[in-house]
């Protein structure tokens, strides 16, 4: 999940935490200490509200800084005190989603589930991006109300309370930002004092600069012996009179999985569209398709409703697909893939899904045609990456929900399936 970083003042606030609830009322920091280290992340908070304990995880390469406050946090510290209006009386809020514009333009998008926010409930992003999770949330119903920028009044949620980020995050006199050290993330790791490390630093100047030019001696001969071996290389193969080419990666035509996820996000209208079952809904980043049973409603109700889709002649199943383009992503550098897959399986078990990963056998290009005389004749290499198979059996969790999770280089989602209720994710993880 991408953070968004806001400045207030001398205070920079942060959206974007990977949250995950913690068990061990006694022993919270270790839990979450030991978490961090399991789902890969350097930086952390911890929340406590009432019998609530999450942790908000964020990493350093991704521009999160120990020192900035969770906006997240502290918003959800003020709607546990102060509860929310609903249902005829100011109460206490347990299930809320939140939408509020920011200074910077953006918005910043929260839900929480039992107190708890979700793994991707702590979001920023343009407007658009979060009115769509907003009402793709909204429909999964069960909520006690939304909180959010007046203008959304209008857009028919069923409790609404209009308040603006501002009035849920705590200010002193004058307007200055409250921001207490308890909404701050933290290192995970431990750090050396300044004292101790500017000690430590002389130190190894001091007894490292008779070393270093026998090193200096040493890594110059090793250049040379690498510069060597490389000429010796490039002179067999023109001997050969061959030259060889990297397959092309297959990664950077396939979008990112959150974007794959939000287009697959399935519209309320045909779920039930006329009256009919929906048997399945199958969606790849070129098509969204829909599947139904007639059930006991008829075609013309359907066709009332949905007039693109296709009834088979028995008048008992339809379907309907709408294409989709979504583009490309980016040719990114892959990672090691013990590395990434333990950081992958970490982060799925924490939600309660076991994914199922194998390895995928390597496929080897295809030969080129003959190249005229003269000409090198250039032959593909093996792909120097492997390809492992990906499946979820995600339940009634949203694709969204898990696509946060899924942001690592390398890893693509190629088919989203929904049936009965229960989604199934496939894609492909690519790694060295």
């Amino acid at each position: 999940m991408a953070i968004h970083i806001i400045q207030d003042g001398k205070t920079r606030l942060i959206c974007g935490l990977f949250w995950q609830s913690l068990s061990r009322p006694r022993d919270l920091r270790a839990e979450a200490l030991t978490l961090a280290k399991k789902i890969n992340f350097d930086l952390m908070v911890l929340r406590r509200d009432q019998a609530t304990a999450q942790a908000g995880y964020a990493n350093s390469k991704e521009g999160g800084q120990s020192g900035m406050i969770s906006l997240a946090a502290a918003a959800a510290r003020t709607i546990a005190t102060e509860g929310a209006y609903y249902d005829g009386r100011q109460q206490p809020a347990q299930n809320w989603l939140g939408a509020f514009q920011l200074a910077d333009g953006k918005w910043a998008y929260f839900a929480v589930r039992d107190g708890n926010f979700l793994p991707n409930g702590d979001y920023a992003g343009t407007r658009e991006e979060v009115l769509e999770r907003l009402h793709g949330d909204y429909g999964l119903g069960g909520w006690n109300v939304v909180i959010g920028e007046p203008e959304l009044e209008s857009q028919g949620f069923h409790n609404f309370n209009a308040r603006r980020i501002s009035e849920l995050v705590p200010r002193k006199h004058g307007g200055r930002l409250w921001a207490p050290s308890a909404y701050a993330l933290r290192p995970v790791a431990r750090q050396v004092p300044w004292k101790l490390a500017a000690g430590m630093a002389l130190a190894s100047v001091v007894l490292g600069s008779a070393g270093y030019i026998g090193w200096r001696q040493y890594q110059l001969k090793k250049e040379e012996e690498e510069r060597a071996r490389a000429m010796e290389e490039m002179r067999r193969r023109i001997q050969a009179g061959q030259a060889a080419i990297e397959a092309p990666h297959p990664w950077p035509a396939k979008p990112l999985p959150e974007k794959l996820a939000r287009a697959c996000a399935p519209e309320l209208a045909l779920m039930s569209a006329g009256g009919w079952q929906l048997d399945e809904l199958r969606c790849t980043p070129t098509q969204i398709a829909y599947a139904w049973s007639r059930g006991s409603s008829s075609v013309g109700y359907l066709l009332e409703q949905v007039p693109q889709a296709i009834v088979d002649i028995s008048g008992a199943k339809a379907s309907l697909a709408k294409p989709l383009s979504l583009g490309t992503s980016k040719d990114e550098a892959l990672l090691e893939s013990k590395g990434l897959i333990d950081t992958l399986l970490a982060r799925l078990q924490s939600l309660g899904v076991t994914p199922k990963i194998a390895l995928l056998p390597q496929q080897l290009p295809p030969p080129p045609p003959p190249s005229p005389p003269g000409v090198e004749n250039k032959l593909p290499q093996p792909p120097s990456w492997k390809s492992y198979s990906l499946t979820i059996n995600a339940g009634s969790m949203p694709p969204a929900d898990v696509a946060s999770i899924l942001i690592q280089p390398g890893v693509r989602l190629e088919q989203l399936t929904y049936r009965a209720g229960e989604w199934v994710i496939e894609g492909v993880i690519y790694a060295k």
